[in-house]
C-alpha cells in the first residue's frame, strides 16, 4: 500500500482530485478536515479542551431540536483561526496531534487488511504536521493565486478578506513546492488535471 500526502493551498483544487482518486483508483482517501470536524464534536477528544483554552469566547451554535450539547460554530471557529495568529496556534496544538494519532491508526490498520493500493490523505499543513517524513509521496496541487481567488469567491462565497486571510497564513507556493515529490498543475482543464493524476499513478 503506497501513502500519498495530497496538499495545496486554498483553493487549489484538492478536492477535485481527492474525488477523482476515489472515483478512479483501489485507494481510501482521507480529509484531515473530516477527521478534525469528528474529534472536535461533543464528547469527542479535542471538544472539551478547546472550550477550556477560548472560554472566554462564544464559539458555540444555538442548540436546535434534541442536541444534548452544541456544536461548534464553523463561522465563528473560521473567525478565531484565521484572523489571530496566536489563536490559530492554540487550535492547532490541541487539534492536529489527536488528528495525526487518528491518521496514523487508520493506516495501521489498512495496512492489516491489506486491500487497498493506495491510501491518499488531504491535509494543509502537511510540511508543518510533518506529514511528508511519514508518507511514500508528497504532492502539490498548484493553481495560480488569480484562479484560486475566483473559484473562492464563486465557489464558496467567500469575501476577498477572508480568502487574503487564510492565504496569509498558509505558507508559499514555493515552500510548498520543495517539499513536494510531485507537482500536480491545475490551471487549465480538468481532462489535463487527470490526465497528470493518472501519468503519476500509472508509472507505480
Amino acid at each position: 500500500m503506497k501513502k500519498i500526502v495530497i496538499t495545496g493551498g486554498v483553493g487549489s483544487g484538492k478536492s477535485l482530485v481527492l474525488d477523482y482518486l476515489r472515483d478512479n483508483f483501489n485507494c481510501k482517501v482521507i480529509r484531515a478536515d473530516d477527521v478534525a470536524h469528528i474529534l472536535m464534536k461533543p464528547n469527542e477528544k479535542c471538544y472539551y479542551d478547546i472550550l477550556k483554552a477560548f472560554s472566554n469566547y462564544d464559539l458555540l451554535e444555538t442548540i436546535v431540536g434534541d442536541k444534548e450539547e452544541p456544536y461548534f460554530d464553523k463561522e465563528k471557529l473560521s473567525k478565531l483561526i484565521f484572523s489571530d495568529e496566536h489563536n490559530r496556534d492554540v487550535i492547532n496544538s490541541i487539534v492536529h496531534p489527536a488528528v495525526k494519532e487518528y491518521i496514523l491508526n487508520d493506516i495501521r490498520f489498512e495496512e492489516d487488511k491489506g486491500d487497498i493500493a493506495y491510501y491518499f490523505l488531504e491535509v494543509a499543513l502537511a510540511i508543518e504536521d510533518g506529514y511528508d517524513k511519514i508518507f511514500d509521496e508528497t504532492w502539490y496541487i498548484y493553481t495560480d493565486k488569480e484562479n484560486r481567488v475566483k473559484r473562492l469567491e464563486q465557489n464558496r462565497g467567500y469575501s476577498e478578506d477572508r480568502i487574503m486571510d487564510i492565504m496569509k497564513s498558509q505558507k508559499s507556493d514555493e515552500e510548498y513546492k520543495s517539499h513536494a515529490t510531485h507537482i500536480i498543475r491545475n490551471n487549465s482543464s480538468v481532462e489535463e488535471l487527470y490526465d497528470n493524476i493518472g501519468n503519476i499513478l500509472h508509472c507505480d
